[in-house]
């Protein structure tokens, strides 16, 4: 390494390997009762799309009654610590949020789309995700602290991967540590990343070109696609299916699909808030259950807690009849009354006795039998000649 007079640190970046570099544009707006995001371009170089100026404007979103936020991505990637920033935003404001991918989601695009709650990609849209990178100039401790920050982001990122993966981690490490990992939006399906593949996106000549420099493996078949005039869609059949009239634009088409996209979406969403309501309420239950079981009744010990969840989780009615089944401990305090007591002896045993032998006994006897403790503590004081 060539020593340097001064030190330079270059941010981590994490951008799909070409050159293309399409200008960032962040666009923060209404879209009915929700919040709409739209994040076109390369992550970078925010300008006026700071930090700052985005999180006031999903503040004045949230201030005029918007609950839910919904983010369009078509970006190369770009800088990982604004990718972050962007995602820390969204979720301080909005809670959580949902994602949707055009042509092209790559590097750190795909880890905003990675912490959102749900996700879908375009079915002709493209995925790429891999490992942080970054560059520094300096002396050797200026290199070791920029290696523990590049390893802090590149832990962060695959963490947000894993926490999707419908595949093993085995098979994710394999392509995570082989370099650039391409999908189309049906293999991200495949892998977890995304939770639906939605109807393709036009892809204009700009578009094809920042796919093509972006190092896409099949950037060329899409880009020939583009200008094979044969693939047109029948404009006029596919507006008699969404109920439009014969003679509507391409621009009406593509609004009603959006809108059409949109319902489904909204629908999606909602039975994911059921299917969220209705897993919270059965861990209530269980908790309440096992909680009884466990403290109350004594049917089982704490110890098998965590399998008891288990088989909860697999047959709620079944196991909650299995658990009632389970005749509940009984306190020996509860025949203690009943017990051979004669005076200076319980059960055959003096109060000392008592004490070396099973002390538990002997303090639930004074509980629940004064009477017999009395005598037996009585007859010790007198042996010990103790008034």
């Amino acid at each position: 390494m060539k020593p340097m007079s001064k030190k330079t640190i270059h941010f981590l970046s994490a951008q799909s390997g070409g050159t293309a570099r399409m200008p960032l544009q962040i666009n923060v707006f209404a879209e009915g009762s929700s919040g709409r995001v739209d994040i076109i371009g390369s992550i970078s170089e925010w300008g006026k799309n700071n930090a700052i100026e985005f999180r006031e404007r999903c503040q004045a979103l949230k201030s005029a009654g918007v609950e839910k936020c919904h983010v369009y991505l078509m970006t190369v990637g770009g800088d990982c610590f604004q990718a972050n920033e962007i995602v820390n935003i969204l979720v301080e404001v909005f809670g959580s949020y949902t994602t949707e991918g055009g042509a092209l989601v790559a590097s750190a695009g795909t880890y905003i789309v990675a912490c959102s709650s749900y996700g879908e990609g375009a079915k002709n849209g493209q995925w790429m995700i891999h490992k942080p990178s970054g560059w520094v100039n300096g002396n050797e401790t200026d290199v070791e602290n920029y290696l523990k920050l590049l390893k802090n982001m590149t832990s962060i990122y695959y963490d947000a991967y894993k926490a999707k993966l419908k595949k093993s981690e085995a098979e994710f490490k394999a392509k995570w540590d082989a370099g650039d990992f391409w999908m189309t939006a049906s293999e991200a399906v495949e892998w977890g990343f995304l939770n639906k593949v939605k109807d393709p996106v036009k892809i204009d000549p700009d578009t094809a070109q920042a796919i093509k420099e972006s190092g896409s493996p099949i950037a060329v078949a899409t880009t020939d696609i583009i200008h094979n005039k044969e693939n047109e869609m029948d404009l006029k059949a596919i507006a008699k299916q969404l109920g439009l009239p014969e003679t509507a634009t391409e621009e009406q088409i593509n609004a009603r699909l959006a809108d059409n996209a949109k319902k489904a979406n909204d629908y999606d969403q909602l039975r994911a808030d059921a299917d969220k309501r209705e897993k919270q309420e059965r861990a209530e239950k269980i908790k309440a259950i096992l909680d009884k079981a466990i403290n109350v009744e004594k049917r089982i010990k704490a110890d098998v807690r965590k399998q008891w969840e288990e088989r909860f989780e697999e047959n709620f009615e079944g196991t909650k009849a299995l658990l009632e089944g389970i005749e509940p401990v009984v306190k020996i305090s509860g025949n203690l009354k009943s017990a051979d007591v004669s005076g200076s002896t319980y059960n055959g045993k003096t109060f000392e006795q008592l004490q070396d032998e099973d002390p538990k006994l002997l303090a639930e006897l004074q509980e629940t039998n004064e009477e017999a403790y009395n005598a037996l503590f009585a007859d010790w004081k007198k042996r010990n000649k103790i008034k």
